[in-house]
């Protein structure tokens, strides 16, 4: 065996499970006093599924020739990433985890169905010609329920840091650079299901949100 061999052999693999994972755990096995925990593998999977589906938009805002957009775009997914997940993690342990602030509740569950049920129907259209007329009739009130949603969730993560800037980033670019309607034309379905982990997981906060209420 090589000396080189030998050093990979001994070295430690990286772990697999980001901070941000690891500090979901801890905040779930200390005593309940936030509004704001949620469960570690619901949490997980809604980042692993909006970074998949934002690299995706990237990419397609790249092939069209919009270089900025894709930039934008690949920026926040870089948030949500591995790497990007330790400043996420960190950030939700300092300022919520053991917060007494209440979140969103059911105004950002009611915003998620109406998002669901749009992502549900444009997964259904077969053809471009049906996909943008669809989008023209309803991209504006799916716009709103998207908006409605950010600022809930902007509402619930007040202070500055990785968490409040990822909804910010994703609040701009639904308004101006139109990412709702690219993330539905290249991830409906995507989109569909990391909406239903977000509403369950707004469920969950309205009923902690609920039960604090009645100590």
């Amino acid at each position: 065996m090589t000396v080189a061999g030998a050093i990979r052999r001994r070295r430690a693999p990286r772990p697999h499970l980001p901070l941000f994972v690891l500090v979901l755990l801890f905040s779930t096995l200390t005593p309940r006093t936030s509004a704001l925990r949620v469960p570690l593998r619901q949490a997980a999977t809604l980042v692993s599924l909006s970074h998949s589906l934002l690299s995706r938009v990237a990419i397609t805002r790249a092939a069209r020739g919009d270089a900025a957009a894709a930039a934008r775009v690949r920026r926040i997914a870089s948030l949500l990433s591995s790497r990007g997940a330790w400043g996420l993690g960190w950030d939700y342990l300092r300022h919520y985890a053991f917060s007494s602030a209440t979140g969103c509740g059911l105004s950002c569950a009611a915003a998620a169905s109406r998002l669901i049920a749009a992502a549900a129907e444009a997964s259904r259209l077969r053809s471009a010609t049906d996909a943008a007329q669809w989008m023209r009739l309803h991209y504006g009130d799916i716009r709103d329920a998207a908006a409605q949603l950010l600022n809930g969730l902007l509402l619930a993560f007040s202070e500055e840091g990785p968490l409040r800037e990822v909804f910010m980033d994703i609040k701009w670019e639904v308004e101006e650079g139109e990412l709702l309607k690219d993330c539905l034309e290249v991830g409906a379905k995507d989109l569909k299901g990391l909406l239903v982990i977000a509403k369950d997981l707004f469920a969950g906060v309205s009923r902690t949100s609920t039960q604090h209420s009645e100590l």
